[in-house]
């Protein structure tokens, strides 16, 4: 099954990044229900890696993390057109990724092995964007104020199954941040 580990986010946070989707002039925008700061993808992984990590992430325990947007970003020269709402690697957030990638890996998981770059994935093109709407894009990426920031109470790992109209994401479990 197609997999990954991510933080939901909040409903008045979901409200604010959806709001600067409306504002930005090229790709297709992530559909509300399917916004989420990713903490590790676990691509299609077997059945039983995935029980295994089940239960390794119920006998967890981490503090609830202070998420904060920091800018609207994109990778390596608007590679893909995706555009994105930057996050701060905070040490809290940067150990509860370091763990949940170290469980992953005890399940059996083969996780790539780069830096953490968290965000919260807001547009995708399909090819990257040329002329004015690479300019329009280019002076939009930068510090975004007011963008509210939430505490992170608990991560979930979720079923993406990808389908014409674009990928479902399905709950399969929650495992709180409580300490």
């Amino acid at each position: 099954m197609r997999a990954f580990l991510a933080i939901p986010i909040p409903d008045e946070t979901t409200e604010a990044l959806v709001r600067l989707q409306s504002a930005i002039p090229v790709g297709k925008p992530v559909p509300e229900e399917n916004l989420h700061l990713t903490l590790a993808f676990l691509d299609v992984a077997p059945d039983a890696a995935l029980e295994d990590l089940h239960e390794m992430l119920e006998a967890l325990r981490a503090a609830p993390v202070e998420i904060r947007f920091t800018e609207l970003d994109s990778f390596t020269e608007l590679e893909r057109g995706l555009v994105f709402a930057a996050v701060e690697r905070t040490d809290a957030l940067q150990a509860v990724h370091d763990r949940v990638a170290g469980l992953c890996r005890v399940a059996g998981l083969d996780l790539p092995r780069r830096r953490f770059r968290p965000h919260v994935t807001l547009m995708r093109a399909r090819r990257q964007p040329a002329g004015p709407d690479r300019d329009r894009l280019a002076a939009m990426l930068g510090p975004v104020p007011g963008l509210p920031g939430f505490t992170a109470r608990a991560m979930t790992l979720y079923r993406s199954t990808l389908t014409p109209r674009g990928a479902l994401h399905e709950p399969l479990a929650s495992y709180p941040l409580s300490g």
